[in-house]
């Protein structure tokens, strides 16, 4: 079993063909090397309306942060909708994630708490993309997959 875990902090519009195509690969990687493999992506989408960049604030954080402002939650949509891109497969043999789960959290990355966002855009319980639906699936695929390991 292999997890890529990607998140999606702040640019959302801007960071999607880098967060797709790192996504893809990585499972056509893991199921290049054996279709056997369970291959799953952890994703996160900060749905937070500002953002305190670590790359925008190497020097001024403490003085004088620059602060990422964004359209919520049109930008973290924008990400969730290209994570359900990615091709999901329903057997071995075809292309793409065996499970995917799309966690949405609110963080301005300043020391405040970070917030768990079970609301929309977060997938809600049921959804194929729901973290604990993800738990569900990637069970019974290894439970089947490889029940003869005893």
């Amino acid at each position: 079993m292999a997890l890529e875990a990607k998140a999606c902090m702040t640019a959302h519009q801007r960071a999607l063909p880098r967060l797709y195509d790192e996504l893809n690969s990585s499972h056509l990687t893991v199921h290049g090397a054996s279709d056997e493999a369970i291959a799953v992506a952890f994703t996160m989408v900060n749905v937070a309306e500002t953002y305190l960049s670590p790359d925008l604030n190497k020097k001024n954080r403490s003085s004088d942060p620059e602060w990422s402002r964004h359209k919520q939650p049109r930008d973290a949509q924008l990400a969730i909708d290209k994570i359900k891109q990615l091709p999901r497969r329903s057997r071995v043999g075809d292309v793409g994630y065996d499970a995917i789960s799309i966690v949405v959290i609110d963080m301005a990355n300043d020391g405040s708490p970070v917030l768990l966002v079970e609301t929309p855009p977060s997938p809600s319980k049921g959804d194929i993309y729901n973290y604990e639906g993800m738990i569900a699936r990637l069970s019974g695929i290894y439970a089947t997959r490889f029940k003869d390991l005893g």
